[in-house]
């Protein structure tokens, strides 16, 4: 008996160590973090409109609220977040916390503060800066017309020369107006044109009649940006685009339309802020034919030979 109880007690020794060690090795499971992913901050200025969103990886936690602390000198708003599907927030119960509220925030600095709070009165806080800036209309700088006669160029500004139309030979109008947008070209969302067009005098196959306002009907009106500068804040447009092509419109010759008389252009910049803003400019067109060249050959810009002596 002695023998068969000393077996037992070998037997259970190893089996006893087994389930001892299994004992102490079992472990307490690891605490997961809470941590913002997402923090989305979008103002709209021109509707006074803040949306606000963030993504949170909640972990082990249970989370209680979520704000957002909008601060700034003289301001200071708190703002709750939702993630139950309403008030801005699109997916329910996807741990995203969102809100669209309707709040008017000067043109300054801001410091926008995420805070998660869990039920054990823990605080997840993320941080960041954003500017409103002011806003500024477009001003109208100048517009420059471009007159192009075989291989010969001539610009000048509205208030300088009339445009003048030569005798016998076919010329091309093209121009190009500068934009003046201290928010930068982000703000100007398009520019284009229509015209207006009035002769005095017509004489010939003019397609406008004399004494009359003909609305120009081309199918495109936008100019294209060839230059936006980042170090100013001046931005030039041009007539040229898919549908007028180089070297602009033509012009007929005084001995196809003898014509004088007005086109006026009205450039409308659809400003982001600010929406349309109309900048009006007329152009002078007269005959070289009526100028006296020995006199006045400066006027006509290609010289004597093309005023028509």
């Amino acid at each position: 008996m002695y023998r068969n109880l000393l077996s037992l007690i070998k037997l259970f020794s190893p089996l006893l160590l087994i389930i001892t060690s299994c004992v102490i090795d079992i472990e307490e499971p690891i605490e997961e973090s809470l941590s913002i992913e997402q923090f989305d901050v979008n103002y709209n200025q021109i509707d006074g409109q803040l949306y606000l969103q963030v993504g949170i990886e909640p972990g082990n936690k249970i989370i209680d609220e979520v704000f957002v602390i909008i601060s700034a000198n003289n301001f200071n708003s708190t703002i709750y977040l939702n993630d139950d599907g309403i008030e801005g927030d699109l997916i329910a119960q996807n741990n995203r916390f969102s809100a669209i509220t309707e709040i008017n925030l000067p043109f300054q600095d801001y410091q926008i503060k995420a805070v998660v709070q869990t039920s054990s009165s823990q605080e997840f806080i993320q941080k960041k800066n954003i500017t409103i800036e002011e806003q500024f209309a477009p001003e109208f700088v100048d517009v420059i017309f471009i007159k192009s006669y075989e291989n010969n160029k001539y610009e000048f500004s509205n208030n300088s020369s009339p445009y003048y139309i030569d005798e016998n030979e076919i010329s091309h109008l093209n121009f190009e107006i500068k934009i003046k947008d201290l928010n930068g070209i982000n703000n100007i969302k398009s520019v284009k044109y229509n015209t207006v067009t009035h002769w005095n005098i017509a004489e010939g196959n003019c397609g406008c009649n004399q004494g009359e306002d003909c609305p120009n009907s081309s199918p495109t009106f936008y100019l294209n940006n060839i230059n936006s500068t980042l170090s100013d804040s001046i931005f030039t447009y041009v007539a040229i685009n898919d549908y007028i092509k180089e070297p602009g419109f033509p012009i007929n010759s005084s001995s196809i339309c003898n014509r004088s008389g007005v086109i006026t252009f009205s450039f409308v910049v659809f400003d982001l802020y600010f929406g349309p803003q109309t900048f009006v400019e007329e152009l002078l067109f007269l005959p070289c034919s009526e100028l006296n060249c020995e006199d006045d050959c400066e006027n006509c810009p290609f010289g004597c030979g093309e005023c028509g002596e």
